[in-house]
């Protein structure tokens, strides 16, 4: 790998990113393979396939363009290619209960297994079927009801879930439900990696969100460096905004206000008192981002939208200042910085993943 995407270990003495990995289309591109189809990417919830048996999506819509479908048989949830393995006509156009995939280009149909079941007009075809005319499997698991799909699972986040169960003993997520109301997409103008490096440290909060600043106890804001992940924890005063745990839990006797968890490369689940916000991170261009912002909340509990610490004012605080950071990093006269080696540990990681992996 060429040394100017190198980072030194030693964040007392790194440099940054080279402003090359946010302008360069080349490396933009590369990181398709390099970082993307390794990673796992949060599609759904299973209770889009309570009543289909047939879910289709795209695999990073815009950037990757992979064309998938989850399928549900006998209660279990399997990802497969949803190209047809005939003459590639897409075979599964919308959600559906039917009990077979069926391509309506030639007839093809496909067990919910993946397994091919029929082909008109191949009576006479020798050595047919076979297993490259069954769909491809592709890799998917399910954590918490949300279900992750990758196309080459090459990025292990499974301690991050094994650390959110642990932390978080006590939290009802069985009973989460999506707020389309509150949930959301944003277009903005930066490259993907500033969004994620700007959550990943708590340096801007005093400055940037002056009303989140006021909830919670930034002395004993904490970042917590894990496997292909980073874990921010806050704290407050107030008892009525603390997360209810069970007393087994490691920060039981806390007031924690949010488990801010990013997992590499793009992904963000924060845990409130009220519910749980996530932001996925997805890469259009080298210039655009689409943040998809869902908000899964309590019955009953309101997500509060007046005092200044809102989710949805900290996420325009925030996609104010990345977009200005994107203008910048496009200057001439920039090419690196430096870390703080206090505050900026969430990033230093980061950057390291992405040369790991890049």
């Amino acid at each position: 790998m060429n040394n100017r995407f190198q980072i030194s270990d030693d964040i007392a003495s790194a440099n940054t990113l080279s402003s090359e990995f946010y302008t360069d289309e080349n490396i933009f591109e590369s990181s398709k393979e390099t970082i993307f189809a390794q990673s796992w990417q949060l599609i759904t919830d299973t209770k889009n396939l309570l009543k289909n048996n047939q879910y289709p999506f795209t695999f990073l819509d815009g950037f990757m363009n992979e064309p998938l479908v989850l399928t549900k048989k006998n209660g279990k949830i399997s990802c497969f290619s949803n190209v047809c393995t005939h003459r590639a006509h897409i075979v599964c156009l919308e959600n559906s209960d039917s009990s077979v995939l069926r391509c309506r280009y030639h007839g093809r149909t496909f067990e919910l297994d993946g397994k091919m079941k029929a082909m008109p007009g191949f009576d006479t075809v020798k050595n047919f079927p076979s297993e490259t005319d069954d769909l491809p499997s592709i890799y998917s698991m399910i954590w918490k009801n949300f279900i992750f799909v990758s196309l080459n699972n090459k990025i292990d986040i499974s301690s991050v879930f094994t650390d959110m169960e642990y932390r978080l003993q006590g939290y009802k997520f069985e009973k989460l439900v999506l707020d389309k109301n509150q949930s959301r997409s944003y277009i903005i103008d930066s490259h993907w990696a500033l969004y994620c490096e700007n959550y990943l440290e708590e340096f801007h909060i005093p400055f940037v969100h002056k009303g989140l600043s006021q909830d919670i106890n930034l002395d004993n804001y904490e970042t917590i460096l894990l496997e292909n992940a980073v874990l921010q924890t806050a704290t407050c005063s107030n008892q009525k905004d603390a997360i209810q745990l069970d007393l087994n839990a490691p920060d039981s006797n806390k007031n924690m206000y949010a488990y801010y968890y990013w997992l590499f490369p793009n992904l963000m689940l924060n845990f409130y008192a009220w519910g749980i916000s996530v932001n996925i991170i997805e890469p259009l261009t080298v210039n655009k981002t689409r943040i998809k912002y869902l908000t899964f909340t309590f019955p009953h509990i309101n997500v509060p939208t007046t005092d200044g610490a809102d989710v949805r004012t900290i996420e325009l605080e925030d996609q104010e200042v990345v977009q200005s950071v994107h203008q910048g990093i496009n200057s001439r006269y920039y090419k690196s910085g430096r870390y703080s080696a206090r505050l900026e540990t969430g990033v230093h990681h980061f950057h390291q993943l992405i040369t790991k992996y890049l």
